[in-house]
């Protein structure tokens, strides 16, 4: 099985396919999930049953879902008992004013979250990498927490750090953390690491050894080229991105090797590329919002929830073989998102 077509095996699996999936089984897949969710939510959410009394016939159709509208409804947003959700993920607007987003996951929702930084981990990592994860590791359900699960799952071994406190803005403290960093890359012989670019970029300027590292994997904020060229020239290491949000379920979408795109993960999320003005999905390769569908969720369920980050659809076939739908690099994002919690 070649390493660029792990994703398409992964969600042949999802779908019940023995062999590999086509683009026609995948299509077909979605649009019966799509009509599944739109049920489900109906019937067991008081914030859909409200918002599709009168149901549009398409689903491009349906009226798009709004962040707003998670700030002020989420409780109404839930489609299970309280007592079912296992995990809630708060983000902080970065104000004094200003409700924070609450998305919550039952027990069931943070497994499918497991399977795919498993499945998608496969893609640069392997039983031999020791990975350091700069993400919030303190408790149970954390995203951190959950990665280390999935790359243990495959015997992968871990480092979970944690979020680390250190700015840009560098202080003495600041710069202590990072070269405490550097000293367990170095100590611990680690072969991967897992962080947000603003960290790695810190790690990569006081970075004086070439280490060990074999690849780096950056999420959670926008990867600008320059950031990669400098991680890459500072450890002789392969870069990869991956584009996600919480609302997701923490993860949408990642590169494979030959760094074309970002491959999406079908078989849980449906997306869209619309005209953020007149709300008119896109052709595919125009540039416009990301909105999103969830496929597989039972706790918080989303229905065309508008994101606010932009990118298109890459219309020519990865060199990889894969025949998943690849996003272009997302571009820098303009709405407050929220910020990580390491807890």
């Amino acid at each position: 099985m070649g390493i660029g077509r792990f994703l398409d095996d992964w969600t042949a699996g999802k779908l019940g396919e023995n062999d590999r999936i086509t683009r026609k089984s995948l299509d077909e897949y979605i649009e019966r999930k799509l009509a599944e969710t739109v049920k489900y939510a109906v019937e067991n959410s008081s914030f859909y049953r409200e918002k599709y009394k009168d149901t549009a016939e398409r689903f491009e159709d349906l009226p798009f879902e709004t962040q707003e509208e998670l700030r002020e409804r989420e409780m109404d947003m839930l489609c299970v008992k309280p007592g079912e959700i296992s995990r809630i993920v708060t983000l902080d607007t970065g104000g004094s004013t200003g409700k924070p987003k609450r998305v919550y996951f039952t027990e069931e929702d943070q497994q499918l979250t497991i399977d795919f930084f498993e499945n998608g981990m496969r893609l640069m990592a392997d039983e031999n990498d020791k990975i350091l994860i700069l993400m919030p590791a303190k408790v149970p359900g954390s995203i951190g927490k959950l990665l280390g699960t999935a790359l243990r799952n495959f015997g992968a071994k871990t480092v979970e750090y944690g979020l680390p406190e250190a700015r840009p803005a560098a202080t003495e403290e600041g710069n202590e953390e990072i070269e405490g960093l550097l000293k367990i890359i170095e100590k611990e012989e680690i072969t991967g690491v897992v962080a947000l670019p603003t960290h790695m970029a810190m790690i990569a300027d006081a970075n004086r050894e070439k280490g060990t590292l074999k690849w780096v994997l950056l999420s959670a904020e926008y990867v600008d080229e320059q950031v990669c060229d400098k991680i890459e020239r500072s450890f002789r290491c392969k870069v990869y991105e991956h584009y996600g949000m919480t609302e997701m379920g923490l993860g949408c979408a990642v590169a494979c090797g030959c760094s074309e795109g970002y491959h999406v993960r079908e078989a849980d999320l449906y997306i869209e590329i619309i005209d953020p003005d007149t709300g008119n999905v896109l052709p595919d390769g125009e540039y416009g919002e990301i909105v999103f569908t969830t496929l597989t969720r039972n706790g918080m369920p989303f229905i065309r929830y508008r994101t606010g980050d932009y990118s298109r659809w890459l219309t020519d076939e990865c060199r990889c073989g894969s025949i998943l739908r690849r996003l272009d690099k997302v571009g820098p994002r303009n709405a407050v998102k929220g910020y990580l919690r390491d807890r």
